[in-house]
C-alpha cells in the first residue's frame, strides 16, 4: 500500500496525507464493525459520550481489533489541554517497511492516525490526528499519535462535568 501510494505523490507531506486518507477510510469501517459487534452482543449497547472513555476504547478495543494488541500508552499534553497522545512502542505498520533515505522523515503511521481520526469523528469527537516518529533507545520505531481536539469537544466536556 505504501509502495503503491509512493508512486503517485510528489513529496513526503503528500504521501503522509494520502496514507492518512486511506486510514480514514479503514477507520470508518472499523468503527462500523465495532458498533455492530457491540449491538449484537448486548441488549443495551453503550455509546460513549465522554472523551476519555472513548479514547480508552480506541486505545484498547480498536487497537486490538486492528493490530492484535492494545497501544502501549495514553498521555495528556502538559502544555495544551486539547492534546492527547496514543503511544505505540513497536507499531505493526512500521515493522516491515523500509523507508528510503530521501524519505527519512516519513511516518507510515499516518495511516494509523487516519484510522484514529475516523473513529473519533464517528463517535462525535472531531479532532485533527497526526503521527510522529519519537524514537527512543529501546524503541527505535516508537510512534506517537497526536490528537488535537476541536474546541467544541472541550466545551461539551465542560458542560458534562
Amino acid at each position: 500500500m505504501v509502495q503503491y501510494t509512493q508512486k503517485r505523490v510528489s513529496g513526503i507531506n503528500d504521501l503522509e496525507r494520502r496514507l492518512n486518507t486511506l486510514g480514514y477510510r479503514v477507520g470508518v469501517r472499523v468503527l462500523e464493525l465495532m458498533v455492530w459487534r457491540a449491538e449484537s452482543s448486548s441488549k443495551t449497547p453503550k455509546r460513549e459520550i465522554r472523551f476519555l472513555p472513548a479514547l480508552m476504547s480506541i486505545h484498547t478495543q480498536v487497537w486490538r481489533a486492528v493490530f492484535g494488541k492494545p497501544a502501549d500508552a495514553i498521555e495528556k499534553s502538559v502544555e495544551n489541554q486539547d492534546e492527547y497522545m496514543i503511544i505505540d512502542n513497536d507499531p505493526l505498520l512500521e515493522r516491515h517497511i523500509s523507508v528510503p533515505r530521501d524519505f527519512s522523515t516519513l511516518s507510515c503511521s499516518s495511516f494509523t492516525a487516519g484510522i484514529v481520526e475516523a473513529v473519533l469523528d464517528g463517535l462525535g469527537f472531531p479532532a485533527r490526528v497526526t503521527a510522529h516518529n519519537t524514537p527512543t533507545q529501546p524503541y527505535p520505531s516508537r510512534t506517537t499519535i497526536l490528537i488535537k481536539l476541536e474546541q467544541s469537544v472541550l466545551e461539551r466536556e465542560q458542560v458534562l462535568k
